[in-house]
């Protein structure tokens, strides 16, 4: 571990290096100080200066240990061996002895300190004399705050000293020490998950990493680490450094972490009646914690990692008297759902009542944050008669996350029946997406022989030791419709709709029902969006499709799962769109808001990305990212997205000439038992039959006839009857326009991506016209296709021409 940490622990800091060296060097300075929290690799950047101005510069090394600082002049002991005894207390003697140490050195020496705020004072001010009259240098290492040394701060405020802080490594550079220690490439979802656990520090990072590596929980898939399940925060080294930091400070200060771990996070307010000012600030700055800087000055652990290694840390006796102590004290504000997380357990934890209803919140809570376990434990321990159908239903879902479809759907079944308006929503949406669900786990190493142990090289989950394909490793989007979950939710005014019926007309009387239910309401909203999209009335589309995710962000949503459905209709409403630059935001926004939740939602942004590229004719882009999008939902798809994913992969790899990753694609999605409203299935059987059309040469898209798709019902799917169950188009029309022989690849690409029968070729793009409607709109038109420029006459412009219903500016905003 020590030499992994001491390479390692440069990433992200080769530049400090660089700067030292010239400080020291060329910078007219006489040394440096390295300041950080621990762990943060000053240790690391020191020994690589040392080693850049070794052989050619003295150094003497100076101890700095708890033990020495008490003695005078301790940590120069090895320096004063000639000196009498009865001279050591002088320090006008001492002085002379180092001065004549430091003449007797060829070249002027360099000190250097490790811990510089554990030396004694008489070191502190010999070293900083010397260093301040040129005749030595200086390279120290110290804790940041008050820690570091008046003196040395002096010489620093004085430009005789430069001062470095390290701070936490960024989501790149954790990327990047990642792959530096796994010699591979990683899941950007395993760093993100990874660098949010140790808030990017590079020690607790590498113990993470290597703990997660040992326990399986990090899985070499195809050549890439995935994070097979969810990191178990304990029991790894660096307990031993929080525990050694901890065991060194005051009772107070001691007290004051517990809090913070085991009932945060909590205003400062509240923690001040555990520990005063002082300590707060000597935990923050021994980056223990960490106090926001808004109003509500909230206090939590300064990354995961610390929390849960405090939390073991307290014994149980002393955690049930200090929770005995926070009870009693006046409640404060809103408990948000984090910290009404950190509280629940933290009563089981000490064997104490915990109120029914607060059980079944924090139950729920733990479910919309997608982590299974502790919905588990909260709701099992809820033994109210009342409201155990209740928590069977948290305790369904918790299940259906863990990949235990079959327990979930008999939990489910024992809930019945659930006494409210808000519980029937969220048993029909169970029931809806279990209707749907995959025989194989959503989440951990995949099962039925579909993929390798977890770790073993090549695992992976097209094929299986004997190269075969499984049938039943995938499913459709059920939870896509809400036609059986409308009644099921109880409201006034709702009614069933299927295929024929009045879906646009169901949908706005289900939004007007939904009142201030913004679970039902922004989900009614999404769907109506993506069916007017369909249906060719963008405008009207785009603007419900915005207007629900933007309340989404503001409502919170309280049930789970339905946060991440609304990200996938959103995602590809923008895509059919061609608004690249809203879905890159809402994706990027995902991802920085939500780390902890991307084991199991990642999936669904490396397909939305992935699909985004594809339409925009970045076709090897794309490839690669729909790559990584069907490892990461063959790990965990708990929206059944895998069939579409393995769909789009082959059509994107038969473009870039990968003909057997096509085949192989488009084969674990023809044995895929994949259905559902919307368009999203039709959608992948055209990109499946584009992609097997015919083999692509490198280099070159594929080339075929044009796709002819089926409803439901098994008719063809006419563009005079648009439904959401086909894909998106509408209007009748007479043929593709007039275009420049640069668009014809361009056009042959719609007419692949685009619904059609064999009287109606394809849809003709048109401009929307000012109420929102347009005639023979198809929203497919927004995929381009690389292809090699031709000529064209002279002048004429890269797009499509006006020719009647389109024109370049609309071409232009709906291709992005």
């Amino acid at each position: 571990m020590e030499g992994l940490t001491e390479s390692a622990t440069l990433v992200g800091r080769s530049g400090v290096v660089k700067d030292i060296l010239r400080c020291l060097r060329d910078g007219g300075m006489s040394g440096a100080l390295i300041v950080g929290n621990p762990g943060t690799g000053k240790t690391a950047v020191s020994r690589a200066v040392i080693r850049e101005l070794e052989p050619n510069t003295a150094v003497i090394r100076l101890a700095a240990t708890p033990a020495l600082s008490a003695v005078p002049f301790g940590a120069l002991s090895p320096y004063l061996g000639e000196l009498p005894a009865q001279d050591l207390d002088s320090f006008s003697a001492v002085v002379k002895a180092v001065t004549d140490s430091i003449k007797a050195q060829p070249s002027k020496p360099l000190f250097v300190i490790d811990d510089a705020q554990r030396l004694d004072r008489g070191t502190t001010q010999l070293v900083a004399q010397a260093v301040a009259t040129g005749a030595a240098n200086v390279l120290a290492t110290c804790r940041p705050g008050l820690l570091i040394p008046e003196e040395f701060l002096a010489l620093w405020d004085d430009g005789i000293l430069a001062k470095f802080d390290l701070g936490p490594l960024t989501r790149a550079e954790v990327h990047q020490l990642c792959e530096q220690v796994l010699r591979a490439d990683v899941s950007p979802w395993a760093t993100a998950i990874l660098a949010d656990a140790s808030a990017g520090n590079p020690y607790m990072l590498l113990s993470l990493i290597e703990h997660a590596r040992d326990t399986g929980a990090l899985g070499l898939r195809h050549g890439i680490w995935f994070l097979l399940s969810r990191p178990v925060l304990s029991d790894i080294p660096v307990a031993d450094l929080i525990g050694h930091e901890l065991r060194s400070m005051s009772p107070e200060e001691r007290t004051t972490a517990a809090i913070v771990a085991l009932a945060g996070p909590l205003s400062l307010g509240q923690l001040l009646g555990f520990g005063g000012p002082k300590a707060v600030d000597a935990l923050e700055m021994a980056g223990i914690i960490t106090v926001s800087r808004g109003a509500d000055r909230t206090v939590r652990a300064a990354s995961p990692l610390i929390g849960e290694i405090i939390r073991r840390w307290v014994p149980a006796g002393r955690s049930a008297g200090l929770r005995a102590s926070f009870v009693s004290l006046p409640p404060g504000a809103s408990v948000p759902p984090d910290a009404l997380l950190n509280r629940v357990r933290w009563a089981l934890d000490c064997g104490a009542d915990v109120p029914a209803e607060q059980l079944l919140t924090a139950a729920c809570a733990a479910n919309v944050a997608l982590d299974a376990q502790a919905a588990l434990r909260t709701a099992e321990a809820i033994s109210d008669d009342a409201m155990i159908p209740e928590a069977r239903l948290q305790m369904a879902y918790a299940r259906y996350l863990l990949g235990d479809g079959a327990e979930s759907e008999k939990l489910l079944q024992l809930a019945e029946p659930v006494p409210n308006d808000t519980s029937r929503y969220l048993a029909a949406l169970l029931s809806a997406r279990l209707r749907g669900r995959s025989t194989a786990p959503l989440t951990g190493a995949a099962s039925g022989g579909v993929a390798g142990p977890a770790g073993t090289p090549d695992a992976g989950p097209l094929r299986d030791s004997r190269g075969t394909f499984h049938a039943d490793a995938a499913v459709g989007p059920s939870w896509l419709d809400l036609a059986t979950v409308t009644v099921a939710a109880g409201l006034a005014g709702s009614q069933p709709y299927g295929v024929h019926g009045d879906r646009e007309g169901g949908l706005s009387k289900l939004v007007g029902a939904a009142g201030e239910q913004p679970e039902i309401k922004l989900t009614a909203e999404s769907l109506l969006g993506e069916l007017l999209c369909a249906k060719g009335r963008m405008a009207e589309g785009l603007g419900l499709a915005r207007e629900a995710w933007q309340e989404a962000q503001s409502a919170g949503m309280a049930l789970p799962l339905v946060y991440e459905d609304l990200l996938v209709r959103y995602s590809l409403t923008m895509n059919w769109a061609g608004e690249w630059e809203a879905l890159a935001a809402a994706l990027d926004e995902y991802e920085a808001h939500y780390p902890s939740r991307l084991l199991l939602s990642g999936g669904i942004l490396h397909l939305m990305r992935g699909l985004a590229r594809v339409r925009q004719g970045r076709m090897p882009e794309g490839s690669a990212e729909l790559v990584l999008g069907v490892e990461e939902l063959a790990i965990a798809d708990p929206w059944e997205l895998l069939p579409f994913a393995h769909a789009v992969a082959a059509y994107a790899a038969s473009t870039v000439g990968h003909t057997q990753e096509a085949e192989e694609h488009a084969a674990a999605f023809r044995l895929s038992r994949y259905r559902g409203p919307g368009s999203v299935p039709l959608l992948a059987e055209a990109y499946s039959t584009a992609a097997g059309e015919r083999p692509a040469e490198p280099g070159r898209p594929a080339r075929g006839s044009r796709v002819l798709l089926r409803r439901p019902d098994g008719r063809g799917c006419r563009a005079s009857r648009p439904t959401s169950g086909v894909l998106p188009c509408a209007g009748e029309t007479q043929g593709p326009p007039t275009l420049w022989p640069s668009a014809a690849p361009r056009w042959r690409a719609v007419k692949r991506e685009c619904c059609t029968t064999t009287r109606s070729p394809c849809c003709t793009p048109t401009t929307p016209s000012s109420s929102g409607s347009a005639t023979g709109r198809c929203v497919a038109a927004s995929c381009s296709w690389p292809s090699k420029p031709r000529s064209r006459p002279s002048g004429a412009s890269r797009n499509p021409p006006t020719n009647g219903n389109c024109s370049p500016s609309s071409a232009r905003s709906r291709t992005g």
